[in-house]
């Protein structure tokens, strides 16, 4: 890889905003480039570094760092600048130039404000989606990740090197790459994950009351943070439900209470099928279907929002505990809000500006 594309990566992943394929591209990138990888190490550990107003450099000193770099810069722009290159080359070069003496001199200056040792750590992979946007990806096992809208994962430098473990935050669908001696494991905050080659769905978004794991093919063993006594083995077509709400009357072993705090519940099901095509409701949303049964519209509204990119505001607070049942696929936002006033009329207003729908 050229080093002009590495640092647009980094900077595209360090403002937020690279794709799924481009933060994929640089941690593939990062796997066979050590030195790259090292560079990345120390641009992320000068990062964290914490400013000290006692130990700010002299202003002459970043004043002579300065015209030092810019020097150096315009020998660099001369360089580059071959006989029958456009102004326009030119101007791109120069503004690359002057990008990464900026970002140098930022570097330095936050070096110099406050020195401290630097701590050696493990590089973390991260790939993302934004609402409104899903991705695929393979992992350097082969293990296939499809990852729904507004979701996370990240896995360290060592991933398939000894350990197969990533930590996810929203929802991911997981086919995962056989290994009998190195176990793939994936951590939320609810439950942790433990399989050696199956095919699963976990839902564990940030916010939600529920988190879940759907197990289509194989089996997984799940565990909970805090309850290491506890231990659950799925079956093809179980589902595992962690609720965090406050327990109903009808409570069991899962819901015992530790120093006044109510520990969630866990529930074990089966998945569930649409009644028209027979498709698995857990795992539809791989095939661009958002597909929903018996759901509050308080529980719907955020699937609303991660899957449309909207922010909702419910005005109408009587609609939050109706139900509704349906699918939604290509629709847009307003066929999709059309069709759920069929069941329980509301009136809406969409702000295009801010991607805001207020529900009155």
């Amino acid at each position: 890889m050229e080093k002009t594309r590495f640092f647009d990566l980094l900077a595209k992943i360090k403002s937020g905003e690279a794709t799924p394929e481009e933060q994929l591209e640089l941690n593939q990138h990062l796997a066979v480039s050590p030195d790259d990888l090292s560079l990345l190490k120390q641009i992320d550990e000068c990062w964290e570094i914490p400013m000290s107003a006692t130990t700010a450099p002299a202003s002459e000193e970043v004043t002579t760092a300065w015209e030092g770099l810019r020097k150096k810069m315009s020998q660099q722009d001369e360089r580059i600048g071959l006989p029958g290159r456009t102004g326009k080359v030119r101007m791109l070069v120069r503004y690359m130039a002057a990008i990464a003496a900026i970002f140098i001199v930022v570097l330095t200056a936050v070096w110099l404000w406050k020195p401290a040792p630097l701590k050696s750590s493990v590089q973390k992979n991260i790939v993302s989606t934004k609402n409104g946007s899903k991705s695929k990806i393979e992992l350097p096992d082969g293990t296939q990740v499809w990852l729904n809208v507004g979701s996370r994962i990240n896995y360290d430098e060592n991933y398939g090197k000894g350990t197969r473990e990533l930590t996810l935050t929203g929802e991911a669908y997981f086919d995962v790459a056989h290994n009998e001696k190195m176990p793939f494991v994936v951590h939320t905050g609810k439950m942790d994950i433990k399989v050696l080659g199956t095919i699963f769905n976990v839902k564990a978004y940030q916010g939600d009351y529920i988190a879940e794991a759907a197990l289509i093919r194989g089996s997984i063993e799940v565990t909970f943070p805090g309850r290491p006594q506890e231990k659950l083995i799925l079956r093809p077509h179980d589902k595992i439900s962690i609720v965090s709400k406050t327990p109903d009357k009808n409570t069991n072993a899962g819901n015992a209470t530790q120093g006044g705090e109510t520990r969630p519940s866990i529930l074990v099901s089966f998945i569930g099928y649409a009644p028209v095509d027979s498709a698995i409701v857990e795992t539809s949303w791989v095939n661009n279907k958002l597909i929903f049964r018996g759901k509050t519209f308080e529980e719907l509204s955020r699937d609303i929002e991660r899957w449309f990119n909207v922010k909702l505001d419910v005005k109408n607070s009587s609609i939050l505990s109706k139900k509704f049942t349906g699918t939604f696929s290509n629709e847009s936002i307003t066929e999709a809000l059309d069709a759920l006033s069929l069941s329980y009329p509301f009136h809406y207003k969409i702000n295009k500006i801010d991607n805001t729908v207020t529900i009155q």
